[in-house]
């Protein structure tokens, strides 16, 4: 019964987690302002984190996202091409982005590299330890 109660418990939790996450949604998304750049004129966009810098000019640089170049104006010292970013920032009819802030996803190569190692030691841990057993339709250790 204390299993039971743990677990709807815990989906009560996560989809308490998941409907809040969706009502505090953070703003306009750089996708929604770039279909209908007028309507989103003025706008705080969030830039997802997967964006990279494309061209770093005096000023400002270029923003990697979906296939295009978004310009971004504002801070641009200490940035290099390549790197991963999420900008926070004003959207412009114009179609570019005014920088507030930027936050520079350091070693984000790395940190995919190691969660990617992670999971393969996970995987073959549980390879040599485990086995089908189609009778009880479960794992079993070996």
């Amino acid at each position: 019964m204390i299993r039971l109660s743990a677990m709807v418990l815990l989906a009560a939790l996560i989809a308490f987690f998941c409907a809040y996450g969706g009502l505090r949604e953070p703003g306009e998304t750089l996708d929604g302002c770039l279909a209908d750049p007028a309507a989103h004129d003025g706008a705080m966009v969030y830039s997802p984190h997967e964006s990279v810098i494309g061209r770093v000019m005096e000023g400002g640089f270029t923003l990697k996202w979906d296939g295009r170049e978004i310009p971004v104006r504002g801070i641009s010292r200490y940035l290099k091409s390549g790197t991963y970013v999420g900008v926070r920032g004003i959207f412009h009819r114009e179609g570019y982005i005014e920088a507030r802030a930027i936050h520079v996803g350091r070693f984000r190569r790395l940190k995919m590299l190691a969660s990617v190692a992670g999971a393969a030691v996970v995987f073959a841990l549980l390879w040599k330890g485990l086995r089908w057993d189609p009778v009880q339709r479960g794992f079993r250790e070996r």
